[in-house]
């Protein structure tokens, strides 16, 4: 739907609602309450679900651990509070006519609240993740602070791949991205404390989770069905990262010691974090609060890798064809990963009707990288033999590359906002500011090539192809002479401001409690991307040889990586030297100027929805409409050497698009008994073309062969749809008692305008080109699947076992969308048939231990070749086995042990079958002892 046409319909949608909602009767009285841990001042209890057993009414306890009932005639009634891990607690109350009436809830006896209320260890994560599954509106899967603590994750994309439906994109060895329900990280929505984040690269939307710690996170949601009070792009769903607040913990102060190895480089890290909370009494007793929490992480490590180009068909001395290598790479990373976060909250409640509040968060993420390459450049040379285990080569290239950079990303934001309650009425609103960018600057990259060597490969190992030369020529560094020098400087920043306003009203419809809301809120975001790069290509009439600058001490364990360039002495000589060397001005310019772009998106939103209890039927439904104002500004770079003097020739390149979407969603949630819980939903949701696909950027290449003229281009699309989606999902949550939880659901997503890569040559604008790759939206995909869990505390078995938990998940997913190049349908990029979780936990004694696994069958990773399948790029399954385990030494201190990545699962990827290594990299394990201490 484009334009605005969808305006008079929100219009119509509000003012409906409005005028149903001052129809309505106005409220009798009100209860309302604070659930809360005994002996614990201040710690709330999230997702309580306290009922009006007279009533059959039944509200939930918000994040602060109050409730409210409006609407409520005049009389005594019974409120019963009810928390998975404590036993139900009964109160009564009486209401009178336009009053408040008062009754807070504390839950176990301070003497004995680790048995009736457990508020640390891994019970008291899964009691808190469950207890706010179980009360939410729509389907929602939830990771308790506690739960967050009790695995070996580095960053929050590792804490989230542990939940059903979702797995992690890696990154040496890290997790990164998030994939839910197998869908692409870019149809993920993040925010921070409500507030929306952006990437911080410069051609995806996905959000880079690993820039977070997990050391002051609260607490971790993800929405898998959107409701209309959430911003609408959020195909996969939306990703909810909470940090502590001093109403969240009450005063607290934790603090954690670390030392970090990885057995890949053999190097011991540091890791340090403090977090403290404090209620403070202003105009009343503990009405404002302050959070402060830093977490910093120097983590040292590497990678090793073997990777090829491809397996194209090559004629053998013989003349027989078969697969083989041209090109292959041995790869060593040497890395030092600097994390730091931090947050600072503050929260003022003048009383229990006003809330103001304050949320930041910062967070650094720093790469000190070193990269070493050897290329094997098979095809330079001749054919000496071949066959299916390998082949040798005579007179090919070798070339020597080290890449030195420090890439930092960051992200920030900051919430300030209020919540108000009037009698019926409630009121929030809140601005916001998020950054995210990247900057990379003075990055150098140093080539050193080498010809007529005598080289050769062996597939003895299929994953890992051992690459060697039939000499020792290659080993010696005088046989290196350096080739070119990229200097570059990088920066991309994504800057949006953002203010939102709700306002609901508790309404009766005819006797059942329900209420209407309404909202609105406007994103106005930008990106930039910047790049400077200077080529250099000449050094002087003697050749600069790798001999001077080598490093014969490269640690590489998948075969003999011969001399690398030590960068702590070719960075000074570089910078010393570089004023006299020579400069590739057409390169360098077409690399500085031809990835630039700004992009201007302005999104505007209005929705309102109503939700109603039928008895154990709560219904929930509503529409969201956003428009969308989309501007960019890029580069058209063109090289014409048929009829131009083959200079590069820069233009501006521009591209605008506004469009509406129309959101409706429903959503069902009927409760069969107490422990017996169903859900069904249908929404619709969109996501937003990716920054690189949509980039205004266009790149043309002119040339003459024999008078034949050759026109090629590739071009971004200003023009993309947005993808939108159509989702049904159903759902079945069993709690036998206790903490613990079966469930079971299946899902189903239809996507329009799923965007490919396609050749549009003599399509409008590219009529007289020969060749044209750009993204364009294609047809339709589909995702269908199901997900089961089930988490049990197994208490009822006699001691020692009632120490035990046991935690699994399991998703199937199938896919398929259809390209435009090619007859058969394939499956969506990073999309796994199977993801699973499994952990097996103990705790008593004060000795907890938990051994867990993530599984992720393989997935279509990229598409190499439009239209050969032969050559797409999959990766294989991965699992890997983690454990923790920790020790209480005092009332205050814990110590703990984590092993990560203990069967040291590599990462493979392959083209079309699996015989065929496109990548393999090796992390190795890492082990972390620490201590916390928490007061």
């Amino acid at each position: 739907m484009t334009g605005m046409r969808g305006a008079p319909l929100a219009r119509r949608v509000v003012m409906a609602a409005f005028l149903f909602a001052a129809a309505a009767a106005e409220a009798d009285g009100t209860i309302s309450g604070r659930i809360s841990v005994a002996g614990d001042a201040g710690s709330a209890l999230q997702g309580t679900l306290v009922r009006i057993q007279e009533l059959g009414r039944e509200a939930a306890a918000d994040r602060d651990g109050r409730f409210r009932f409006s609407g409520v005639p005049a009389g005594t009634y019974t409120l019963a509070a009810q928390y998975l891990g404590a036993g139900e607690v009964v109160q009564t109350v009486t209401v009178t006519d336009n009053a408040e009436a008062t009754q807070d809830f504390v839950l176990g006896d301070a003497a004995v609240k680790l048995k009736q209320v457990l508020i640390v260890g891994q019970l008291a994560g899964q009691a808190g993740a469950l207890n706010r599954q179980r009360a939410a509106d729509n389907l929602k899967t939830v990771v308790d602070f506690d739960a967050i603590n009790q695995y070996p994750d580095q960053n929050v994309a590792e804490s989230l791949q542990r939940l059903p439906g979702l797995s992690v994109a890696r990154d040496q060895g890290e997790g990164r991205f998030v994939v839910v329900r197998g869908l692409d990280p870019s149809l993920n929505a993040a925010t921070v404390n409500g507030v929306r984040i952006g990437s911080p690269e410069n051609d995806t939307r996905a959000v880079n989770l690993d820039v977070i710690a997990t050391d002051l996170l609260e607490g971790l949601e993800v929405t898998k069905t959107l409701t209309p009070d959430l911003d609408g792009d959020g195909i996969g769903g939306n990703i909810e990262i909470k940090t502590a607040t001093a109403f969240d913990r009450g005063n607290s102060v934790s603090l954690r010691s670390e030392a970090s190895y990885n057995d890949q480089r053999e190097i011991a890290s540091p890791r340090l974090a403090a977090t403290a909370t404090r209620l403070f009494s202003v105009d009343g007793k503990d009405d404002f609060g302050v959070s402060a929490g830093v977490s910093y992480f120097l983590r040292r490590f590497g990678s090793d890798n073997v990777e090829t180009a491809g397996f194209p068909l090559i004629e053998g001395p013989d003349g027989e064809e078969q697969p083989g290598l041209e090109e292959a790479e041995q790869r060593d990373y040497t890395i030092t990963r600097e994390r730091l976060s931090t947050t600072l909250n503050f929260d003022w409640r003048p009383s229990r009707d006003h809330e103001f509040y304050l949320r930041t968060l910062y967070s650094s993420f720093e790469d000190d990288e070193v990269q070493q390459t050897a290329t094997f450049a098979f095809d330079q040379g001749d054919v000496a033999s071949l066959d299916d285990n390998g082949g040798e080569f005579t007179g090919a290239e070798l070339v020597r590359e080290a890449s030195f950079r420090v890439e930092t990303q960051r992200i920030f934001t900051a919430a300030l906002g209020a919540k108000h309650h009037f009698g019926p009425w409630h009121l929030d609103y809140v601005v916001a500011q998020s950054v995210a960018n990247e900057k990379n600057p003075d990055s150098v990259t140093s080539v050193f090539a080498g010809e007529g060597f005598d080289l050769g490969y062996t597939l003895d190992r299929r994953r890992t192809p051992l690459l060697f030369g039939l000499d020792g020529a290659l080993l010696d560094a005088d046989n290196y002479a350096l080739d070119e020098i990229e200097f570059e400087s990088t920066k991309t920043e994504e800057r949006e401001s953002s203010f939102a306003l709700n306002l609901r009203r508790d309404i009766d419809f005819g006797g059942y409690a329900g209420h209407v809301q309404i909202g609105g809120k406007a994103r106005l975001r930008k990106k930039t991307n910047e790049i400077e790069l200077t080529l250099y290509d000449g050094f002087g009439d003697d050749d600069l040889l790798l001999s001077s600058f080598a490093n014969n001490n490269i640690r590489y364990p998948l075969g003999n990586f011969g001399p690398g360039l030590d960068t702590d002495r070719f960075i000074p000589f570089f910078d010393a030297n570089r004023a006299g060397f020579d400069i590739d001005a057409a390169e360098s310019a077409i690399g500085s100027r031809g990835s630039d772009y700004r992009i201007d998106e302005d999104i505007y939103a209005g929705y309102a929805l109503s939700a109603v209890d039928f008895g154990a039927l709560r219904v929930l439904g509503g529409v969201r409409i956003e428009h969308t104002d989309y501007r960019a500004v890029g580069t058209q770079v063109t090289i014409d050497e048929a009829t131009g003097d083959g200079d590069p020739a820069f233009a501006p390149f521009t591209g605008s698009r506004s469009y509406t979407d129309v959101l409706p969603s429903l959503h069902f949630r009927y409760r069969f008994s107490k422990r017996l819980i169903g859900r069904l939903a249908y929404t619709q949701a969109l996501a937003r073309p990716g920054y690189e696909d949509a980039a205004p950027r266009l790149n043309i290449e002119v040339t003459e062969d024999e008078g034949e003229i050759e026109r090629v281009a590739e071009a971004g699309n200003p023009d993309l749809k947005p993808l939108k989606a159509q989702n049904v999902d159903l759902a079945f949550e069993y709690y036998p008692g206790g903490v613990g939880v079966l469930s079971a659901g299946a899902f189903y997503k239809r996507i329009r305008n799923f965007i490919v890569i396609a050749d549009v040559a003599g399509n409008a604008g590219f009529e007289a080109f020969d060749e044209v790759f750009q993204a364009v939206n294609g047809n339709t995909a589909e995702v269908m699947g199901i997900e089961l869990g089930y988490t049990q505390s197994l208490r009822f078995l006699p001691s020692p076992f009632d120490g035990l938990l046991v935690s699994a998940n399991a998703t199937f997913v199938d896919s398929s969308a259809s390209l435009p190049f090619r007859d058969e349908k394939v499956s969506l990029p990073r999309q796994s048939d199977r993801v699973g979780n499994l952990a097996l936990g103990y705790e008593k004694y004060g000795f907890s231990a938990r051994v867990s696994a993530t599984y992720r069958s393989a997935y279509l990773d990229s598409i190499e070749e439009l239209d050969d399948p032969r050559f797409d790029r999959s990766a294989d399954s991965n699992l890997q086995i983690d454990f923790t385990g920790s020790v209480q030494l005092t009332d205050y201190a814990r110590l703990y042990l984590n092993l990560i990545n203990i069967n040291d699962e590599p990462f493979y990827a392959y083209f079309g079958s699996k015989r065929f290594n496109s990548q393999y990299e090796q992390y190795g394990f890492t082990g972390e002892l620490g201590v916390k201490l928490n007061f």
